[in-house]
This record gives structure tokens, C-alpha cells and sequence, in this order.
């Protein structure tokens, strides 16, 4: 008896968590522009972005992590005090591959080509980052014709975040620090009520930059 509610017990376990993570619909808003592949793995890559953000910040208040991770992120002086392994882990690098091998990536991403003579300005938030001078880096920007930016620009209203997302595929080298604290000015928390916004930050502020670490190992 004690071993059959034993096995009822993990069984329901399972099925939670499973649950837990198929019930999470961050992207949904862009299905009718991305295909359900793309909706999948954006759920899944913002999930894991959220618990790992819950971990660092030792909070479950989801809306408020995100919203400090984005000011942090944007201060100055930097107040965002994260390990390299923050970034380069197994479980997000392997989304980023995952997110390549899909066809997803090139639907949010495209390379970046540095002009001659451009100065080059850091990247990378991680302290133990070391980003040498005269080395170039390969570095991404978000797709200007890409189905990811063309769907944000369609469905979301929040204007904040469409004004600072195109204005990154003009300027592919400029430092997410810097982005984020032109988008922390635009935000409040309550706008990480919106499950889109989360999909936003998770793309645009951390995979990009798992995405940069992970393509110029040091």
C-alpha cells in the first residue's frame, strides 16, 4: 500500500511539473506570424531564463526579477553582479543550439557587419569576461526583416520596447548595457505582467548575449 501511494505521488509530481512547463505561454501572441515550433521553443527558452532569475534573485516574484535583471543590467555604475556561468551553462547554450538547428535563430537573428574605422565598444556584462581590443568579434543584431521583430511590431502595444528593439538593428555593436538603460527609462514592473515582454527581455538581453559569449570563447 505505502509503495502504491508512493507511485501515485511521483506520478502527480511529474505531471505538475510537466504541466508547469507546457502551461507556460509567453509567446503565444505571435503565433499567426511564427510557426508552433518557434512558439514552443520561445516558451521553453523564456521559462528557463525565469527560473534561473528566480535562483539568482532568490525570489519567485517573476515580474520583479525581470524588471531588476533590465536595471541592473542598465546602470551606471553596473550593478549587475552575475557569474560568466550565469550565460555560459549547459542548459542555455544548448537553446541556443537548439534555437539554431530550428531555423529560429535566423528568424530573430542576423550577423553583424562592422564597418571599417567603427570604434568598437564592449559587450559583455560578465566580470570574468575578458574582451580583447584588437580582436574582432562575431557579433549578431536582431533581424530588421526577420518574422520575430516583424511580429513584435504587429502585435505588441507597448511602445517602449518596439521603439528600443528597432532601434538596436541600426547599431549591432552597441552594448546591451547600454540598451537596457535606454529601455529601463520606458518600462515599469508592471509591464513584465505581459508574457511577450518576457520572451523580449530573455531574446534580447540574455540568449543575445549567451549567444555572444558562447561564439567568442575566451
Amino acid at each position: 500500500m505505502i509503495k502504491k501511494v508512493s507511485l501515485l505521488i511521483i506520478m502527480i509530481c511529474t505531471i505538475s511539473c510537466n504541466q508547469a512547463q507546457t502551461d507556460k505561454h509567453y509567446a503565444d501572441d505571435l503565433k499567426g506570424c511564427l510557426n508552433d515550433n518557434d512558439i514552443e521553443i520561445l516558451n521553453r527558452a523564456t521559462f528557463l531564463f525565469e527560473k534561473m532569475l528566480a535562483e539568482h534573485y532568490g525570489s519567485t516574484n517573476n515580474k520583479a526579477n525581470f524588471n531588476t535583471y533590465i536595471e541592473e543590467l542598465g546602470s551606471i555604475p553596473k550593478r549587475l553582479n552575475v557569474p560568466l556561468s550565469f550565460y555560459l551553462n549547459d542548459k542555455s547554450v544548448a537553446m541556443i543550439k537548439e534555437l539554431e538547428s530550428s531555423g529560429t535563430f535566423n528568424k530573430i537573428w542576423i550577423k553583424f557587419v562592422e564597418k571599417e574605422n567603427e570604434k568598437e565598444i564592449p559587450i559583455v556584462a560578465a566580470s570574468e569576461y575578458e574582451e580583447p581590443e584588437s580582436e574582432k568579434l562575431e557579433i549578431y543584431t536582431l533581424n530588421p526583416n526577420g518574422d520575430y521583430l516583424k511580429c513584435i511590431n504587429n502585435v505588441s502595444n507597448n511602445e517602449g520596447f518596439k521603439e528600443v528593439l528597432n532601434s538596436q538593428t541600426k547599431y549591432g555593436d552597441i552594448a546591451p548595457t547600454i540598451i537596457a538603460g535606454a529601455l529601463k527609462q520606458k518600462i515599469t514592473v508592471n509591464d513584465f505582467n505581459n508574457g511577450l515582454n518576457r520572451v523580449i527581455i530573455a531574446i534580447g538581453f540574455y540568449y543575445d548575449m549567451v549567444n555572444l559569449l558562447n561564439k567568442n570563447p575566451r
